[in-house]
């Protein structure tokens, strides 16, 4: 069994839900990306996804954009990202998961990225566009090694094809909560939890979303009925606008607390 799906069990016992991170692997800087890493272990959030930053994110917002060409500049890349998360396996507490998109892990080559993975302590794998009729084999090598798959259903996704999105699935289902790309807006609840619902009907996992999130209201009503949320875009912002400060560590925890305590 997996370190997320452990989150998730302890967090349930708890009467709690899962607050999720996405932040860009070496944006501001490299070096900077691992003070926010251990950061986020004094707050409340319980898994922290790592973006491998790509010259081509179909799904990012120009908030995330941005992050990714900046991250780029600064010369992170694949192989970089496990070392540094590596060199820090020992300090983290709080489970990682990889976001990519599959061109990165196809051109690393799947067998070394998901070994280099899980050599660098990471718990979780989602890619971004890799359809479910084409993650057999790669879901098999994540199990494998013990890592979690984690997949995307969005409201276009049909009930069929939801089935084999949620069957191949581990540790959570990340349900989409808009049509487009990421970045702070306002959601509309009411097709949410329509869709949450049907997913939780087949099978037992639990479901959070993510896209759009940026403030506790949402969360509220997010949280009615999924297990958890992703804040992304909103979190880039944030660090933006806020990693030169002497006092980064303490407005990390403030911001986390004005999304969810």
């Amino acid at each position: 069994m997996g370190q997320i799906v452990e989150v998730f069990r302890e967090l349930k016992s708890k009467g709690k839900k899962a607050f999720i991170i996405y932040l860009t692997f070496g944006f501001p800087t490299i070096k900077f990306t691992e003070k926010i890493i251990l950061s986020l272990q004094n707050t409340s959030v319980d898994i922290i996804e790592i973006g491998v930053p790509f010259s081509d994110p179909l799904a990012d917002g120009p908030i995330l954009q941005e992050a990714a060409q900046i991250a780029l500049k600064r010369g992170a890349n694949t192989d970089i990202l496990f070392k540094n998360i590596k060199s820090i396996k020992s300090k983290i507490k709080t489970p990682l998961v990889i976001m990519t998109y599959y061109n990165p892990v196809f051109c690393y080559g799947v067998d070394r990225f998901l070994r280099m993975a899980c050599e660098s302590g990471i718990s979780g794998i989602m890619v971004v566009d890799l359809p479910i009729e084409e993650a057999a084999g790669f879901t098999h090598k994540c199990r494998e090694l013990d890592l979690d798959t984690v997949f995307f259903i969005t409201p276009q996704t049909t009930k069929e094809r939801a089935k084999k999105i949620v069957k191949a699935s581990r540790g959570f289902v990340y349900y989409i909560s808009v049509t487009g790309i990421t970045g702070p807006r306002d959601l509309s609840f009411k097709p949410i939890r329509k869709d949450i619902n049907y997913i939780k009907r087949l099978k037992d996992i639990p479901v959070c979303v993510g896209f759009g999130i940026h403030n506790k209201h949402q969360v509220i009503n997010l949280l009615k009925v999924s297990d958890g949320f992703i804040v992304g875009s909103a979190f880039a912002r944030f660090i933006k606008n806020n990693y030169k400060k002497r006092d980064f560590s303490k407005r990390i925890r403030s911001f986390v607390r004005g999304i969810y305590v």
